[in-house]
């Protein structure tokens, strides 16, 4: 009897095999499953929530807590420093790209090494309207020089920043008149940012030393820590802070503009960080609270490390830079049609002290947008944001003691890339591994190319420094298997997580 058949198949056998669809979730170069790198992504993410995350525990906000009072005591000793503050706390170190600061060295500090989680804090020491003409910016560069005249807002700012006085803008700098004011947007302000004024001040007899019963650390290697005049940093369990020397009056220029002086970001630094090492100095250790363990200043900022009481313990690391607030807007400066209208507040924006050439002198500032970037990186769609904060953490050990821009540049590409691609594809979950490892790639090509167009400034460019021919080699075998360099990353996330860092695998000890 012959069979009934369906089509030209019996109908008893099995059915026609599928439309062979193609592999679409493979990533060519590594032959890495990108399903499997979006579920590293995600789990990387949750492992680091606890300090990343939009509620962060009582240990951070008890560091943060201690670092705010300890500005509110450096006000008492010094009245340079305002008393009402407006501070802006963003997560991440320097070395984590948080803010260019050009090629300056940053210290030896690695995270999970030396410490547990770091956070940046800019802290404004001098207000000005950019509208007049003591803030003048080079055409050239994101560099600026703010000169001094005798009096501003009816004070003698030159008397009272005598010790931080550079010599005059260099001559033949090309500069343009700094800023506009109207209609230009601010960026919403961080609620991290916070009025100093309304800080605690701190317990008369706070802490500062380092508990017996502390995991072991590696000791800090001195050839990238400023030198500045005091012994090296103590071993024992005290506070260790690295001394400033007094800087030398400068005496006073004469009265016309282009002799007026500057002021320098190498002397601000330098004061900032001896009134802070001497109010830490005064401290005294108590139960309960966070210690500091160490002090020191790298070019033109401050690192501190906070011990938290814990459980867990952990590290918390704290990159203190004095910067000058100003109102009003670069000219030329970008808008950003991605992210939709802004708050409707008057434009802002920090100088910071960076790198600078020969050409420029000490005393120029570099330009930092680090508000208007806090309020961008809340528009980034969060599968972007995870890609982003894991080829951070890919990146942190290839970087890690140098002086590479690196970091910085990956945090730009993320603007660049909601600019260029649909924002559909980047709030897709699925799209994570993907976007992590095109945020690699395009960090390979700038590497390559050596510079970047800035976000905000689009005429100048970011310059990826000196090491990026060694650090595209690293980058190169960290794309041949992204899954493996992912793992790493997850595991010393969950040691993080458990407090002390890599200090707490294997024994507690390095």
């Amino acid at each position: 009897m012959a069979s009934a058949v369906w089509g030209s198949a019996p109908w008893w056998g099995p059915p026609p095999p599928a439309p062979a669809r193609p592999l679409t979730d493979i990533d060519f170069c590594s032959g890495a499953q990108l399903q499997e790198l979006t579920q590293l992504i995600q789990e990387l993410g949750v492992q680091e929530s606890w300090s990343d995350g939009p509620r962060p525990g009582a240990d951070l906000l008890r560091a943060k807590d201690f670092v705010f009072s300890l500005l509110g005591l450096v006000h008492r000793r010094d009245p340079r420093f305002p008393p009402q503050a407006e501070l802006l706390l963003l997560r991440g170190g320097i070395r984590e790209g948080s803010l260019d600061l050009g090629h300056a060295p940053l210290g030896p500090y690695a995270r999970g090494p030396h410490y547990d989680a770091g956070f940046t804090l800019l802290v404004p020491v001098f207000s000005l309207d950019g509208t007049g003409p003591e803030l003048q910016m080079d055409q050239e560069s994101c560099h600026a020089w703010l000169r001094l005249p005798e009096p501003v807002q009816g004070t003698s700012a030159r008397e009272a920043w005598r010790d931080c006085l550079g010599p005059p803008v260099p001559c033949g700098s090309d500069l343009i008149q700094q800023t506009q004011r109207e209609g230009i947007s601010r960026e919403e302000q961080s609620p991290a940012g916070q009025p100093h004024g309304h800080v605690l001040e701190p317990d008369p007899h706070m802490c500062s030393g380092k508990s017996p019963s502390e995991p072991a650390r590696p000791e800090w290697p001195q050839q990238d820590v400023t030198d500045l005049g005091s012994p090296a940093p103590r071993k024992d369990q005290g506070t260790d802070v690295t001394e400033a020397p007094t800087e030398s009056p400068v005496p006073r220029p004469p009265a016309s503009r282009e002799a007026w002086p500057t002021l320098c970001p190498a002397q601000v630094a330098a004061w900032f960080f001896a009134t802070l090492a001497a109010v830490a100095h005064s401290l005294a250790p108590v139960p309960g609270a966070p210690r500091l363990v160490h002090a020191a200043r790298h070019a033109g900022f401050t690192t501190v490390l906070l011990a938290t009481p814990g459980p867990p313990r952990r590290l918390l690391l704290f990159d203190l830079i004095p910067v000058v607030s100003v109102t009003g807007w670069p000219v030329g400066a970008r808008s950003h049609s991605w992210a939709g209208p802004l708050a409707p507040e008057s434009a802002a924006f920090y100088l910071v002290p960076g790198g600078s050439t020969k050409e420029q002198g000490a005393s120029c500032w570099q330009l930092c947008f680090a508000r208007q970037e806090l309020a961008l990186k809340a528009r980034v769609p969060a599968p972007l944001l995870q890609a982003h904060a894991a080829a951070q953490a890919l990146l942190r050990p290839l970087v890690a003691g140098t002086r590479s821009a690196a970091p910085y540049l990956l945090r730009t590409l993320l603007y660049w890339a909601c600019e260029r691609l649909p924002a559909l594809y980047l709030a897709r979950p699925e799209n994570a591994g993907a976007c992590c490892l095109g945020l690699l790639d395009e960090l390979g090509r700038v590497l390559e190319a050596g510079a970047l167009p800035h976000y905000f400034l689009g005429d100048r460019k970011l310059c990826a420094g000196d090491s990026s021919a060694g650090l595209l080699g690293a980058l190169a075998q960290l794309r041949g298997d992204p899954a493996r360099a992912l793992r790493a990353a997850v595991e010393e996330a969950k040691a993080a997580r458990k407090g002390g860092g890599l200090a707490g695998v294997g024994g507690g000890g390095h």
